[in-house]
């Protein structure tokens, strides 16, 4: 039955190339690049095909969309027919010969990519990412900045509630979980780019219940690009909430030290993904995968984490998943011991690490599709000498992000970098440049 279900969701989408599509055609699903193995979205459901979206798409290298059943048979124009041709009523019995054979194409083509590629996760009709708004042109509003700002806030309180409630009776409210994971998912779909802003931002030392919050957040992000459902990102974000709850057990003093951390004081703090497990073993309400993503967090595709040293298919891929979005927000923060990194600079370890198998490829590509190569608040350079703030990502244009270029008027201008090949970013800044500019 598994198998058949599958197969029934793969066949709901279509190759179709570029040049077949017909303008003036409303979408009644989304359509994806059908040369991409992550089945990267193009157009979402309620966007109309125009002359410059096929153009721009075009300019993106895009030479073939995968479109939805529903769509087909008006996207399509038949053999002879060209982009800017009315459609022919005698056409429709030949249009329904090519539409039926293009579905068993594309089911043939879905599983190749399948067979071909490690990631478990494929865009599928179940998939969250539906649900996002497609990239905004626009600045962030001041009022919803500053409702995720408050409502940040409070979710951290009632996250370090479960924390305190995990830790004296071993249980938790249920309840209060899944009004966190509500309220995500309605933060992503209004705005992901400032959804993750928020989750992104560096964490105080010993600040569990916030680093655990945050995390939930990147990792859900991440998850959506990659095209999670719904029940999977749950899943994800309760394990991701609740993987620091251990560290409420172990002498977490070293933290605070401004001297490297000794062999002994190492082997202390690693003991709480054991001990997060063995507390969420007693809870009958926590998904058994959300608890083994607690566990596997720290584990590294190479086998160089812990607490078991796993690797490759022995970790669980959300648990690949949250290990990425937990390195990053390390990376960024600083402790009495190191100086956090910019966020730049974290993309870029996370990328360079990934390539020498330590991290799930894919999890770092949908990072970054989540927060841009120069991340969402980042200070950056351009060619043209001017400085600018990143304000949302381009998705699979990593390093053309759209940015508000400071002018020395105090003015801000928006600008898509994604439409100019002339201008492009050479460099993250920090603020103390920034300060000395």
């Amino acid at each position: 039955m598994v198998a058949q279900s599958v197969k029934n969701k793969a066949s709901q989408y279509t190759s179709l190339d570029i040049d077949r599509l017909r303008m003036g055609v409303k979408l009644q699903a989304p359509i994806f690049d059908a040369d991409s193995e992550n089945n990267i979205l193009l157009l979402a459901s309620g966007k109309t095909i125009t002359k410059g979206t096929i153009e721009n798409l075009k300019k993106r290298g895009i030479r073939s969309v995968r479109v939805h059943e529903r769509d087909l048979q008006n996207l399509m124009l038949p053999p002879g027919e060209s982009q800017n041709s009315e459609p022919k009523s005698n056409q429709n019995k030949r249009r329904q010969k090519i539409r039926l054979q293009s579905v068993q194409a594309a089911s043939q083509k879905q599983e190749m990519d399948t067979q071909r590629t490690d990631s478990p996760w494929h865009i599928q009709t179940s998939s969250f990412l539906h649900e996002i708004k497609p990239v905004q042109n626009s600045s962030y509003s001041t009022e919803m900045k500053n409702q995720y700002r408050e409502q940040f806030t409070a979710l951290t309180k009632i996250t370090g509630s479960v924390y305190k409630q995990l830790l004296s009776t071993k249980q938790i409210s249920m309840r209060q979980i899944y009004d966190i994971t509500n309220i995500s998912f309605v933060q992503m779909a209004e705005d992901m780019d400032l959804f993750v802003l928020e989750g992104m931002t560096p964490i105080d030392v010993g600040n569990f219940c916030r680093h655990g919050l945050q995390m939930s957040s990147l990792a859900m992000a991440i998850g959506t690009q990659l095209g999670l459902s719904r029940e999977n990102l749950i899943k994800l974000s309760i394990g991701c909430l609740l993987h620091d709850t251990g560290m409420g057990r172990v002498n977490s003093q070293a933290l605070w030290k401004t001297k490297p951390l000794n062999p002994i004081e190492i082997l202390e703090l690693k003991k709480h993904p054991t001990i997060t497990y063995d507390l969420l073993n007693q809870v009958t309400e926590v998904p058994t995968i959300s608890k083994l993503i607690a566990y596997q967090i720290h584990e590294r595709c190479d086998g160089s984490g812990y607490p078991r040293g796993q690797k490759g298919h022995q970790i669980h891929p959300l648990a690949k998943i949250a290990s990425v979005a937990d390195e990053f927000i390390e990376l960024v923060s600083s402790r009495p011991n190191k100086l956090g990194l910019l966020p730049y600079q974290a993309a870029e370890k996370l990328v360079y690490e990934a390539s020498l198998g330590k991290y799930d490829c894919n999890s770092v590509r949908a990072l970054l599709q989540s927060i841009s190569l120069y991340p969402v608040g980042s200070l950056v350079e351009l060619n043209n000498g001017k400085q600018a703030i990143v304000i949302r990502t381009n998705r699979t244009y990593y390093d053309n992000p759209i940015v508000e270029i400071l002018e020395q008027d105090g003015l801000h201008q928006l600008t898509n970098l994604l439409e100019y090949d002339d201008v492009h970013v050479v460099r993250a800044v920090s603020e103390q440049e920034l300060q000395m500019a």
